[in-house]
């Protein structure tokens, strides 16, 4: 498949927004791929209620907006409603079809954990960190299961202290860590934890939670060593930029993208 979508029909006046990935969709051919290259994202409330509405007013298809509803309200499954969608747009092949579909399928072998970690995991590396705390949380409150190990849990820890980092709830990150830390004794969540502390206390009461944890002299060095050098190398940012207005901009996007919710 080119790197070029063509588009056979009109445009959609009014987009269908995608509000977990920021994401506003014009054509069937931007809805199939979406779909396609996102599949760990999709559920049956992204292909609910609201996309039957711009089916039929903003694409004019009314009868795959009525196949997907029907299909919904009998209890299918998305598997079925993303095929639906793709076949209709005629834009994959046969095989690439096929491929999507032993991916579900395998998808579909999966415990609810694992699928919620695949999404958490995806909004993750797309940046929407709120998203992905969101996916992660759902998680942990989901009864542990003993099939999917320590080292399942301990990455999800982990993963959640990062999105927190990232949104400067450092108080929360540690405790993510220090959970993580928890579960697999890994030297490396033990520094994001000692750094998150470092992010989230005053100087004094850093020293002191160190001071209670046994983490002191060499030990405390070497875990806040990274830490010290990236607060040097953050002193270039901290500088004033030429286009004040251009930067505010520019960061308001980025904590937008951020907080997303799913």
């Amino acid at each position: 498949m080119g790197a070029v979508i063509i588009c056979r029909k009109e445009l959609a006046e009014t987009p269908y927004y995608i509000e977990s990935m920021g994401i506003r969709i014009y054509s069937m051919e931007e809805l199939a791929y979406f779909l396609y290259e996102n599949i760990y994202l999709v559920d049956k409330k992204m292909l609910g209620t609201r996309l039957w509405e711009w089916l039929r007013t903003e694409m004019q298809n009314p009868e795959l907006a009525d196949r997907l509803q029907k299909g919904a309200e009998a209890g299918g499954s998305l598997q079925n409603m993303v095929l639906t969608i793709l076949r209709s747009v005629e834009f994959y092949s046969q095989e690439e079809l096929a491929r999507l579909t032993e991916k579900m399928k395998v998808l579909n072998t999966y415990q609810e954990q694992e699928r919620l970690k695949l999404r958490a995991d995806e909004y993750f590396v797309g940046g929407n960190y709120q998203a992905a705390i969101y996916e992660y949380q759902k998680i942990l409150d989901i009864r542990q299961s003993d099939r999917l190990g320590v080292e399942f849990y301990a990455h999800v820890w982990n993963n959640l202290g990062v999105c927190c980092c990232r949104l400067f709830l450092f108080g929360r990150a540690a405790q993510a860590f220090r959970t993580s830390w928890q579960y697999k004794k890994d030297p490396a969540v033990l520094k994001e934890y000692v750094c998150a502390m470092r992010l989230g206390l005053s100087d004094e009461d850093f020293e002191e939670a160190m001071e209670l944890q046994n983490i002191r002299g060499e030990q405390l060095e070497e875990l806040t060593e990274e830490y010290e050098r990236l607060e040097q190398e953050a002193e270039e940012h901290l500088l004033q930029p030429a286009d004040l207005t251009k930067k505010l901009y520019e960061l308001e996007r980025e904590y937008e993208k951020n907080t997303r919710y799913a």
